[in-house]
């Protein structure tokens, strides 16, 4: 199958041969894409496809506040059968396809209760969709739990199970002696099969919750790769000169920040009269200290964020205007946090718009890259491996 007419992040019009489902660059003419927006297929660096649709099968939490929320969004996941489980994950997966996401880092609670149940749950599904969308699952301690040797055995149980990496919350802990100690043990238990780091870094408005130098500390001692900082929304409220020299040493440690707009902005600040916190971390400065940033869209429909559609065209729109990037020159930055950033986070290989390169393409219903970030561009096209997954048809149409 040959598509024509596409246009590249760069301006480029190019066509497609996707035979044996991979990308060939050529001059014969086949579908017509009427000069749409063609991107490697979207990197969702941030999900909880274990949390994704909560709503569908427990009420709202009528509260603004996180720690609320976060008790009702436990309750109800620990209340939920296996089938259940996987009936909303699977439900998750399929939207993701629909918005063109094919490569989704995901976070699987293993505390609680039903922590097996999750955790089979998300392995049986990234299986059966193996070849169609890549799932990269990182277990993940979310509650208020101590963390204690049960923790700890815990963490090697699911590992063991076929987990792609760990992480957690350390500012959640009652202590930042007892956070640290949760840092260590995590990069201690990682260290023998090497696997994903991926940690809920300061994800507060504190000014004084400070964990992530220590995950920097650790990952320049112990000469780590593969290591992730989630949210890091502490960084808008630290004092610019520590601010500085903290992103400085993150670049040095070669460490991933992802970033997701959506959720954070819905948070920050909540604990906060007036004035309020803004609550991002501060990308624009993070990639001018060559920091790696990629996007992710976080809960879908949950009790942390009851209107999350699991598309990334929302976390782009919530991050230009939540970070100041909705002038024309930051735009390809955030469809690069999206795309190519989120690949080198979660290691993708032969990625990309190229010749030889595998077609896991998504093709928006917009000319350039400015106007899909103004009109939130609904996906066209989305393909797997050169196989056509999703295609919308319907035409707009305006009568006056």
């Amino acid at each position: 199958m040959i598509l024509s007419n596409l246009t590249t992040l760069e301006g480029k019009t190019i066509s497609i041969d996707l035979e044996e489902g991979v990308q060939h660059f050529t001059e014969s003419k086949g579908e017509d894409m009427e000069g749409r927006l063609v991107l490697p297929a979207l990197v969702d660096s941030h999900a909880h496809i274990d949390s994704n649709f909560l709503l569908d099968v427990c009420e709202e939490a009528q509260t603004e506040k996180f720690t609320e929320a976060l008790k009702a969004l436990i309750q109800c996941k620990e209340n939920l059968t296996e089938n259940q489980i996987y009936a909303l994950a699977k439900k998750s997966i399929e939207t993701y396809i629909k918005h063109g996401s094919l490569f989704v880092r995901t976070h699987v609670m293993i505390d609680g209760i039903k922590w097996k149940e999750r955790v089979r749950s998300l392995l049986k599904l990234r299986e059966e969709y193996k070849g169609v969308i890549n799932l990269q699952l990182i277990g993940f301690v979310q509650s208020y739990d101590y963390y204690d040797s049960e923790m700890e055995e815990r963490i090697w149980k699911a590992m063991d199970m076929g987990l792609d990496g760990v992480g957690g919350q350390p500012h959640l802990q009652p202590s930042i002696e007892d956070g640290k100690r949760m840092i260590k043990s995590i990069f201690d238990l990682s260290e023998e099969k090497g696997v994903f780091l991926d940690f809920h870094a300061d994800y507060t408005d504190e000014p004084d919750s400070k964990f992530s130098e220590i995950i920097v500390s650790e990952t320049i001692k112990r000469k780590r790769k593969r290591v992730s900082l989630s949210h890091l929304t502490a960084l808008h409220s630290y004092y610019d000169d520590y601010a500085r020299r903290l992103m400085k040493w993150i670049s040095e440690a070669g460490i991933s920040v992802i970033v997701s707009p959506i959720t954070v902005l819905e948070e920050s600040g909540a604990h906060e009269n007036y004035p309020k916190r803004r609550g991002l971390a501060r990308v624009r400065d993070l990639l001018s200290f060559k920091v790696n940033v990629a996007l992710g869209h976080d809960d879908i429909q949950n009790h942390l964020n009851p209107i999350g559609v699991g598309n990334m065209m929302h976390s782009a729109l919530a991050l230009a205007i939540g970070e100041y990037m909705y002038f024309s020159k930051y735009i390809p930055q955030i469809f690069f946090m999206m795309t190519y950033n989120g690949a080198k986070v979660q290691e993708i290989h032969n990625y990309g718009i190229g010749d030889g390169k595998e077609a896991n393409l998504v093709i928006l219903d917009a000319k350039n890259p400015l106007e899909a970030i103004r009109k939130v561009a609904p996906v066209k096209m989305v393909i797997s491996q050169g196989r056509i997954l999703y295609e919308r048809y319907e035409k707009e149409k305006l009568f006056l």
